[in-house]
C-alpha cells in the first residue's frame, strides 16, 4: 500500500512538473514572439544607412568660391575679343605679336578688380587705343561674374543645408535603433502576472512591450480593453505596475486617461525625481500690436522638460512670424526625438534654404533632465541666461551667431547640475537693453535678488514690473522672461 501511495505521489509530481514546464515554455513562446528579436532595430538601422549615403552624395558636390576664378577671365576676354579687339587696328599686335605681355596685363587686370592688387586700371592698359571702352566692358562683365558666382554660392548652400538635414536625419536613426533595448526577464515577469490582476479589474491585456530607457528606467506599452461596459482609470494601472516593477510608474503625457471597451495604447514610464515650475511675463514694444518674442514650454515623456526662446529681428508681425516658425520647427524636432544639437542644426539648413528675405531669429534653448537634475543650455545669438543658487548668481554668456546667417551653424552650449530650488531665468535681449548701459548683468543680478520667491510665474511677473518702470511704462523693444524652477517631489 506504502509503494502505491509513494508511485502515485511522484506521478502526480511529475505531472505537476510537466505542467509547469510546458506552461513555461508556453511564457517563453509568448514573449519571444510578442517582443525578441526586435526586427525594428535591423529596419532602423538600413534606413539609417541608406540616408547617410545619401548624404554623402551631397559632401561631393562642389565647394563654394569666393572671387570669380580663370573660367570666368577666359569668358570675358573672349566677349572683349569679339566686340571690341575686332574692330581695332592693333589687333593683331596685342595678340600675335604681343600675346604673352597683352595676356599678363589681362591677369593683372583681373587681379585688381578682385581686390588682391592695388594699382590704377588705367597703367595696365595703357598700350591699348580703345582703353576705355575696354574698362568699362571688363569692369561690367566682372561685376555680372560676381553676381553669378553670389548665385552659384547660394545654390551651394543649399544643396549643402539638404545634405546636412540628410545625415542628422540619419544619425536620429542610428540612436532610435541603438535605443531599442528590450527587458526580457521583466516583460516575462508582467505577463505572468498581468493577466489575472486586470481581469479582476474587468480588463483584457491584448498586448505587451517592454524597453528600457537610461540606466534603469523601463518604458511599458500595454494594450488594454475592458471585458465589460465600465470604464477605468490609468492611474490604477500605474500603481498596479508600479508594484509589479518595484520602481513609481507614472501615465505618460500622451497617455489617454480611461481605458474603455474599444482597445487603446497606454503608456507608463518612470516617475521623475524632479519636476519644473515655469512662469512667464511679456510686453509688447510701444506702438506694435504684436510681440516678436516667442516661447515654448515642453514636457517630454522622457523625463526632460524643454524651455526655449526664440527673438525675431527687429520688431512687429515679421519679427513674430520669424520667430513662431523657428520656436515651431524647436518643438517638432525635439518631440520626434532630435537632440538639441542636432535640431539646432536642423533649424539652421531651413533657415540657409528659406531665408530670402534675410529675417532672423536667434535661439535659446534649456533641457533638463527632471530624473537626474543635469541641465543643458544652446544658444545661438540669444541673450544670457542667470542661474540661481540660493544667493549666488551665475551668468551664461552667449557667444554665437544667430542661425541662418554663417554657412555653418554658431551655438554656444554649456552644461550644469542644478538641485531643488535653483532657477533658471532666460529672456530676450529687450529686457537687458532696458537696463542702464554700464555694467547691466550686474544690475540685474540686484534685481534678480530682489525679486526673489518660490513661485516662478510671481517671479517673473515682478522682474518685469520693476524692468518695465525703468522704461517708465513706454517699452523700446519687445521683451519676455521666462523663469523655471526645479522642486524635488
Amino acid at each position: 500500500m506504502g509503494e502505491v501511495l509513494t508511485a502515485v505521489v511522484h506521478a502526480g509530481e511529475d505531472w505537476f512538473r510537466t505542467r509547469e514546464t510546458k506552461k513555461e515554455q508556453r511564457w517563453q513562446r509568448r514573449v519571444s514572439t510578442a517582443l525578441y528579436p526586435l526586427p525594428e532595430q535591423e529596419l532602423l538601422s538600413q534606413y539609417a544607412e541608406a540616408f547617410t549615403n545619401l548624404a554623402r552624395l551631397f559632401e561631393t558636390l562642389p565647394c563654394q568660391k569666393e572671387r570669380p576664378g580663370d573660367e570666368a577671365l577666359s569668358k570675358v576676354v573672349v566677349q572683349v575679343r569679339q566686340d571690341i579687339c575686332a574692330r581695332c587696328k592693333n589687333e593683331e599686335q596685342c595678340w600675335e605679336a604681343d600675346y604673352f605681355s597683352c595676356c599678363q596685363a589681362w591677369y593683372e587686370l583681373w587681379l585688381i578688380l578682385q581686390g588682391e592688387k592695388e594699382e590704377p586700371l588705367e597703367e595696365i592698359l595703357g598700350f591699348c587705343r580703345k582703353q576705355e571702352q575696354v574698362l568699362r566692358a571688363v569692369t561690367s562683365a566682372y561685376g555680372q561674374a560676381r553676381q553669378q558666382l553670389l548665385m552659384d554660392n547660394r545654390l551651394m548652400e543649399q544643396r549643402m543645408a539638404a545634405g546636412e538635414q540628410i545625415r542628422q536625419t540619419a544619425e536620429l536613426l542610428k540612436r532610435a535603433a541603438k535605443g531599442l533595448t528590450g527587458d526580457p526577464v521583466l516583460e516575462q515577469r508582467l505577463w505572468r502576472r498581468l493577466p489575472a490582476e486586470l481581469k479582476y479589474l474587468g480588463l483584457r491585456l491584448c498586448g505587451l512591450r517592454v524597453f528600457r530607457s537610461g540606466q534603469d528606467r523601463p518604458e511599458i506599452y500595454l494594450s488594454l480593453q475592458t471585458v465589460r461596459d465600465t470604464r477605468v482609470s490609468v492611474k490604477s494601472i500605474a500603481e498596479l505596475l508600479s508594484e509589479c516593477c518595484h520602481q513609481k510608474l507614472r501615465p505618460a503625457w500622451n497617455c489617454p486617461a480611461v481605458i474603455g471597451h474599444v482597445s487603446g495604447n497606454f503608456h507608463f514610464v518612470a516617475e521623475t525625481r524632479y519636476q519644473m515650475l515655469c512662469g512667464i511675463s511679456k510686453v509688447t514694444k510701444a506702438g506694435e500690436l504684436v510681440s516678436g518674442d516667442s516661447y515654448s514650454l515642453l514636457q517630454k515623456d522622457t523625463g526632460t522638460i524643454v524651455m526655449s526662446l526664440a527673438d525675431g529681428m527687429g520688431s512687429g508681425l515679421g519679427a513674430c512670424q520669424e520667430s513662431e516658425k523657428v520656436i515651431g520647427l524647436l518643438e517638432q524636432f525635439l518631440e520626434a526625438g532630435f537632440p538639441q544639437e542636432t535640431a539646432v542644426r536642423m533649424i539652421h539648413s531651413c533657415m540657409l534654404l528659406q531665408n530670402t528675405q534675410e529675417r532672423y531669429s536667434t535661439i535659446d534653448l534649456c533641457m533638463v533632465d527632471l530624473y537626474e537634475g543635469d541641465c543643458d543650455f544652446l544658444k545661438s545669438g540669444a541673450a544670457p541666461t542667470f542661474l540661481k543658487y540660493g544667493e549666488e548668481i551665475e551668468v551664461l554668456q552667449p557667444a554665437a551667431m544667430p542661425p541662418g546667417i554663417l554657412q555653418q551653424p554658431d551655438y554656444a552650449r554649456t552644461h550644469r547640475k542644478l538641485a531643488a530650488g535653483d532657477v533658471i531665468i532666460m529672456m530676450t535681449d529687450g529686457v537687458l537693453e532696458a537696463l542702464p548701459e554700464e555694467d547691466r548683468d550686474r544690475r540685474m543680478e540686484e534685481m534678480l535678488r530682489c525679486c526673489a520667491t518660490v513661485n516662478a510665474k510671481e517671479y517673473a511677473q515682478r522682474l518685469m514690473e520693476r524692468v518695465y518702470l525703468l522704461q517708465k511704462l513706454r517699452a523700446r523693444d519687445d521683451m519676455t522672461i521666462l523663469v523655471g524652477s526645479l522642486w524635488e517631489k
